[in-house]
């Protein structure tokens, strides 16, 4: 009944900040972007559909290899940010995960400018992982399986 995975949904506060994460740091490249406007009828239709009343909002797809990252940028209303003070054994806390080639690697490239959690750690399987921040605090997992422990 259920099929592939086909996008995970970002909100973020600058789209200009988020692309330069996303797209220029990460290297997904955008597959569609768009604005979604108040007194439109898919401004309205998109306003049933989320939930929030009169959205403005930038919508970037961004290709991430077999699934896509949606960013939504509600320039109108406002919101606030949900993960501040949020901690990864919350209900409803969230992250999504994006393979590597050498966890260890792009750690070291991006360590100095990136927030990480923790450096890259070997889980019991083998799998080498580490938790990022996005410029907003969303979570994103890199996972490198290509790497056994010794």
């Amino acid at each position: 009944m259920i099929g592939t995975a086909h996008h995970y949904g970002v909100t973020v506060s600058n789209m200009k900040e988020a692309l330069s994460f996303y797209r220029d740091t990460l290297g997904l490249e955008i597959v569609s972007e768009g604005l979604i406007e108040p007194d439109t009828e898919d401004g309205r239709k998109f306003s049933n559909f989320v939930g929030v009343d009169n959205p403005e909002v930038k919508v970037v797809f961004l290709d991430a290899g077999g699934c896509q990252v949606e960013l939504l940028e509600y320039r109108s209303p406002e919101g606030t940010n949900a993960n501040e003070g949020v901690s990864n054994n919350d209900t409803g806390a969230s992250h999504f995960c994006l393979e590597v080639d050498d966890i260890d690697e792009i750690y070291e490239e991006l360590a100095a400018d990136i927030e990480f959690l923790y450096e890259p750690v070997t889980l019991s399987k083998g799998v080498r992982v580490a938790y990022m921040f996005d410029p907003d605090g969303n979570i994103v997992e890199l996972s490198d399986r290509s790497r056994m422990d010794e």
